[in-house]
């Protein structure tokens, strides 16, 4: 059974434990931006990382990800499509967990895979390494990428790093250290490119089952307690699943990462602006953030996306590349449901907007100065004659 936070509809229902259930959330009228308010020294980072790496060697936080097939099959299709830039090379495992992506990588023909893992689950991933009859070929190392020592450089890196909202867990930074250090030159890195979308969302059933609630008990008048539901709704992101009818407008990129390329200080923050128009009638309750990852090869095309780009040539771009010989993961709203869901930020109240409307403004996302594995979402909304600003942090 999973622990009992990761399951129900609560705001933050993660695939993976809190990384800090004790955060408290930010006092009325401080930003979350401001982090904890002092730079967070060697010991507290390393004790972050132990409490984030503690949380993975739970076996229900693998078994949420085993279960996602969308998830799983995209990893292994992207193996045997690259089968040619495997077989006869050596593979480096970033955050293997179980180990399932390293024997994918051995059982394609790679001559060795580094299967390395920090968390107390790297014992059962050696484990299951031998009971395959693979011990010569995958060689789990127990420890974080940043310390450990390899006898060579690597052809291929391979990682499940993404989080909810693409970033959250900050798991990339690892990845783009292995790549700069043990990755050779032209080598291959897998997933190779993400993007993070964003769209406002309607979604009346979650407002009126969390907020309006509250007007009629059993008859009783609790309407004292909607402030209260407005702001225990909209403080933190949700994580939830929502359909492609909940999405008022085209997505807006808010940000593009190729993994061949991308920096860790592009990493610390990253600011967009988003323009679209709304599509339908509808109160906007908040909005919606989702991704999708592609397996190319470092000579593939990059599908670069610009944050300017007609949101209907994203779709066309999306839908073209799918039909195409590349693998795309997709969690977003009109595909097949994964574990990540979508992340929702609700706004305490909804803003009704009618077709066509122009709803434009920015997002900032950045990694939090009270624990790096943190984000803090700057969003800023003008629809109407309205404007919304809010922040919030995943904790």
């Amino acid at each position: 059974m999973l622990p009992s936070h990761l399951n129900g509809h609560s705001p933050l229902a993660r695939r993976r434990p809190r990384l800090s259930a004790a955060s408290p959330p930010a006092a009325a009228g401080e930003s979350p931006a401001a982090g904890a308010g002092a730079t967070p020294t060697a010991d507290s980072l390393e004790e972050h990382d132990r409490i984030y790496f503690q949380s993975y060697s739970h076996i229900g936080i693998h078994e949420a990800m085993i279960k996602d097939r969308v998830r799983t099959d995209a990893y292994h299709s992207a193996i045997m499509h690259h089968q040619k830039f495997i077989e006869g090379k050596v593979v480096l495992d970033v955050g293997c967990g179980t180990g399932i992506l390293s024997v994918f990588c051995a059982r394609a023909g790679a001559k060795r895979v580094y299967a390395v893992e920090a968390s107390e689950i790297a014992i059962q991933a050696c484990e299951i390494v031998k009971a395959n009859n693979l011990s010569d070929k995958v060689v789990v190392i127990h420890g974080r990428v940043e310390d450990v020592d390899l006898e060579e450089k690597v052809d291929v890196i391979i990682s499940e790093w993404m989080g909810y909202m693409l970033l959250y867990e900050s798991m990339l930074p690892s990845v783009l250290f292995a790549r700069d250090k043990w990755l050779k030159p032209g080598g291959l890195i897998l997933p190779s490119h993400a993007t993070l979308f964003m769209a406002p969302i309607t979604n009346p059933e979650r407002y009126e089952g969390s907020v309006d609630f509250w007007c009629d008990v059993y008859g009783i008048d609790m309407s004292a307690l909607v402030p209260l539901a407005k702001k225990f709704t909209s403080e933190e992101p949700s994580i939830e699943t929502i359909g492609g009818e909940n999405v008022i407008s085209w997505p807006s990129v808010v940000k593009h990462i190729d993994c061949y390329n991308f920096t860790l200080e592009e990493f610390k923050s990253i600011t967009t602006k988003y323009k679209v128009s709304s599509m339908m009638l509808a109160p906007i309750h908040g909005f919606g953030f989702w991704f999708e990852v592609e397996f190319n090869g470092p000579q593939e095309s990059s599908h670069n996306i610009p944050s300017n780009l007609n949101p209907l040539e994203i779709i066309q771009n999306k839908r073209r590349r799918s039909s195409e010989d590349t693998v795309l993961l997709s969690t977003a709203p009109e595909d097949e449901p994964t574990h990540w869901q979508q992340t929702i930020l609700y706004l305490p109240d909804p803003i009704e907007v009618k077709q066509d409307q122009t709803v434009e403004g920015s997002v900032t996302v950045s990694q939090s100065k009270e624990n790096p594995r943190f984000l803090n979402i700057h969003l800023e909304c003008s629809t109407g004659g309205h404007t919304v600003v809010k922040d919030c942090a995943m904790r």
